[in-house]
């Protein structure tokens, strides 16, 4: 092994040493090398391949990087460093034989630290390793073509995709506009047009600082919301001269399909509901709302056909352009002892598809708590609001164990027929497409006929004569925990629909009011049995010995 200590480190040192050669290199005296000016020429300087000229560690330039031991600008500051932040470096790690280099302290005579230096080759212990390289060029990224005033007009054109000219110049510019989707977009004010042809926008009444309704509330473009405002108002001069309290005012627009105004969609009303002043409803057969405009009963007291409720369905396509939209309203009498009212609108978005929904799982594959019951090709609903006349409109789905009641009161004329008020009962109780079956399992497939529950229908009754009214449903779901004690999954073993009936006449029933309270209610049960645990059978020797075992004693 050959050694070299340099006294002076302006002394000339080689390190093209062979596998069997380490040099050593001892710094006593401190060394500043003078800055390079930044090349002219349009490219970047080579990279630095010489393992002995790496230097990760040396970020600050001039200065000197604390235990920095390859950093030229502490050759000054070696005495004083504790330890080598790089203690060793690789030129390349992906060749078989690589160059490294390694930094140490040593203690001179004096006490004070000096930095050794060795660069020696060593063998890649990796079985996947370059042996010779043909083209030291691919083993790093290409150098990039440094901007100068010689090629700064090439690289220009080369790359730059827009044109520093104005339009007022004469030139042409190359800069190309945005592309603006012509449908909506999250957030977007959605524009109407009038009876009269003026241009808006759709507008939901809110609070604004105060709780009396402001009309100029714009709403947004896939934003559901729901406002609840107060709105005060002379009975007797206002009731047929302001526009907030009539029905066309909220339907009498249209609504433009897409940003460009091409088309329109015309508001639909779905349903109109009447409330008298006891707060009970009635929905009407027609959805003409022409009319039912505001007006004042005979003695000026009360003010009939007053917007009470607003709610909007906006379906949509794919490309954000509104397809259709529905309305559907509570029109209210209103007296003094009403004023302010209370006045309450929604919007609601929908997607247009034109694929069948994929409903998600409810549990894999036991019940998830908190999920929906898998009932067919949608889930198992029941209403949730107070007005049962709703009996199309939205239904909260049947939560996996979650127990469940509502109820709602239905107002009818005494001389109605009993079995058309049976009827109409046990359709609101039940709902649209009411399930025939459930699933066992949360992720139980369609084609899969053993894992789907029926369900039962029992009917219960007091009474003697022929008039059968439901009064109430109630939906009872048993499940049963199956599988390993560690990890159980709740499977549905029964359903049973016991709707109770009343046998009596309508005027019974309703205390003679013509008022009837009906109510539906969910139920879930555990039957599953005490878990006990099982043990494998004991081990037992089952071996048989050859014929000639005790051969030649027996």
């Amino acid at each position: 092994m050959q050694t070299a200590i340099l006294p002076d480190s302006k002394t000339p040192l080689d390190v093209n040493s062979s596998p069997e050669t380490t040099t050593t290199i001892t710094h006593t005296t401190p060394s500043i090398s003078g800055s390079q000016p930044l090349p002219l020429s349009g490219s970047l300087p080579p990279p630095v391949t010489d393992v002995s000229r790496l230097c990760p560690c040396n970020l600050l330039e001039g200065q000197c990087d604390v235990n920095c031991c390859c950093d030229k600008d502490c050759v000054g500051d070696f005495k004083l460093f504790t330890s080598c932040s790089v203690e060793k470096l690789v030129a390349d790690p992906q060749l078989c034989s690589q160059d490294t280099v390694q930094y140490s302290l040593s203690t001179a005579a004096d006490g004070w630290a000096r930095v050794q230096t060795s660069v020696t080759q060593e063998v890649n212990p990796n079985i996947l390793c370059i042996q010779r390289a043909n083209y030291k060029a691919g083993l790093s990224f290409g150098t990039p073509e440094v901007p100068t005033d010689g090629n700064f007009d090439g690289l220009f054109q080369q790359f730059a995709g827009f044109s520093f000219a104005s339009m007022g110049d004469g030139g042409t510019s190359n800069q190309v506009a945005p592309q603006v989707s012509p449908g909506y977009t999250y957030a977007d004010v959605i524009w109407t047009q009038e009876e009269s042809g003026e241009r808006g926008f759709f507008r939901l009444p809110a609070p604004a600082g105060t709780a009396h309704c402001s009309d100029a509330n714009p709403a947004a473009f896939l934003e559901d919301r729901t406002t609840s405002c107060t709105r005060p108002f002379r009975l007797a001069q206002d009731c047929t001269t302001l526009p907030a309290l009539s029905l066309q005012m909220y339907t009498s627009f249209s609504i433009f399909s897409d940003k460009t105004e091409n088309s329109t969609v015309a508001v639909d009303v779905t349903s109109i509901v009447l409330q008298a002043l006891d707060g009970t409803r009635t929905l009407l057969d027609t959805t003409d709302g022409s009319s039912f405009g505001p007006m004042l009963g005979e003695d000026d007291s009360v003010c009939n056909n007053v917007v009470l409720q607003v709610s909007y369905i906006i379906t949509y396509g794919e490309m954000g352009t509104i397809v259709s939209t529905a309305a559907s309203l509570v029109l209210g009498a209103v007296d003094r002892i009403m004023l302010p009212i209370q006045q309450e609108f929604g919007v609601m978005f929908v997607q247009e598809s034109t694929t069948p929904a994929v409903l998600p799982l409810s549990g894999n594959p036991g019940y998830v708590a908190g999920l929906p019951l898998v009932a067919g090709s949608r889930t198992a609903e029941y209403p949730f609001s107070r007005d049962c006349l709703g009996a199309t409109g939205p239904r909260v789905p049947v939560l996996f164990g979650l127990n469940m009641v509502s109820g709602c009161t239905l107002r009818f004329e005494e001389s109605a027929n009993c079995s058309l008020v049976s009827e109409l009962i046990l359709r609101v109780l039940r709902g649209t497409d009411f399930p025939g079956y459930v699933a066992s399992f949360g992720n139980s497939p369609a084609n899969a006929v053993m894992d789907w529950v029926q369900i039962k229908t029992q009917t219960t009754s007091t009474g003697t004569t022929s008039c059968s009214v439901p009064l109430s449903l109630d939906l009872e779901v048993k499940w049963t925990k199956y599988g390993s004690l560690v990890n159980p999954q709740a499977q549905i073993v029964n359903v049973t629909e016991v709707i109770q009936t009343n046998t009596s006449s309508l005027s019974s029933l309703s205390g003679g009011g013509g008022i009837l309270f009906i109510s539906t209610s969910v139920t879930f049960t555990d039957v599953s049995a005490a878990g006990q645990p099982g043990y494998r059978a004991a081990p037992t020797i089952d071996a048989k010995l050859p014929y000639d075992f005790f051969f030649p004693f027996v």
